[in-house]
């Protein structure tokens, strides 16, 4: 009897022994695989924006920049930088980026392919603008979606420090908007019977391979709310969710439909991926 024969009659005798399907035999791997890749493509997502934004920050341009004595060698040392954000955007496709100083006042900033002549004074009040003076040098910090001004849509900030002599003398940060994340996490993925979404901090579904979550401002309104659900399966929060999962259990629709799950946490966000059984 062939391997492959024998491998089948003892997998039909389990399930009729435990009274499960095969299907569910099967759903837990192909949930576990497809959560483990994603999220592998999401932490590579982070870490070459992380390398490049460093990267970025070492140009010596900005320790010339700040160490100028007058304002006319600054104002030279300004379209340097105006320049490597450019380059930046041309190889990263960034949304936005710019240098901001300690008081919130933006020293540079690029939007898409242009520069920016109307520079803002208020930056201090950025979702990103403590965490990233509190950053140590080459290290950054990814912050939680946020409505950008700039381009009006959702992204994501990474923010580095940039030293002199050990001083924090400003940030450089760019965007990326949510939909890179979401094209990302959604590829490959269609309809209910397998799918994946993406949980933040605050409970809110980011990204749904089932649906298409816009990501553009809608009513000049910023409330995340007003774009993200709360993450809701069969009256179950996130939290009471992945306590079901972690138990080992099924997890059921008010039709009856049973799903398993299985998920992963990059950074502050959870994703779920679920296979119909």
């Amino acid at each position: 009897m062939s391997g492959l024969k024998v491998f089948t009659i003892s997998l039909i005798t389990y399930c009729l022994l435990f009274n499960i399907s095969i299907a569910e035999v099967y759903a837990g791997p192909v949930v576990e695989n497809l959560v483990s890749k994603k999220a592998a493509i999401l932490k590579s997502i982070h870490k070459k924006a992380k390398k490049a934004l460093v990267n970025s920050a070492q140009d010596r341009t900005f320790q010339q920049y700040f160490r100028a004595g007058n304002n006319s060698t600054r104002i030279d040392l300004k379209q340097k930088i105006d320049h490597i954000s450019l380059n930046v955007q041309d190889h990263f496709h960034v949304e936005e980026m710019c240098l901001i100083d300690p008081n919130g006042s933006e020293i540079s900033r690029i939007i898409g392919k242009k520069i920016a002549t109307d520079l803002s004074h208020d930056e201090a009040s950025a979702p990103f603008f403590q965490p990233g003076f509190s950053q140590k040098p080459r290290t950054v910090y990814v912050s939680p979606v946020y409505m950008s001004p700039d381009v009006d849509k959702w992204v994501l900030a990474y923010v580095t420090p940039i030293t002199v002599i050990d001083k924090v003398v400003a940030i450089l940060h760019y965007e990326h908007g949510l939909e890179v994340y979401q094209k990302a996490l959604n590829k490959g993925l269609a309809g209910d019977n397998t799918y994946l979404v993406a949980v933040n901090e605050k409970g809110r579904v980011l990204s749904d391979s089932r649906v298409s979550l816009e990501v553009e401002m809608r009513d000049k309104n910023e409330a995340l709310e007003y774009y993200f659900k709360e993450f809701n399966f069969n009256g179950k929060s996130l939290k009471q969710t992945l306590a079901e999962i972690d138990d080992g259990n099924q997890l059921r629709e008010k039709n009856g439909s049973r799903y398993q799950a299985a998920y992963r946490e990059v950074g502050n966000w959870t994703l779920v991926a679920f296979q119909l059984i």
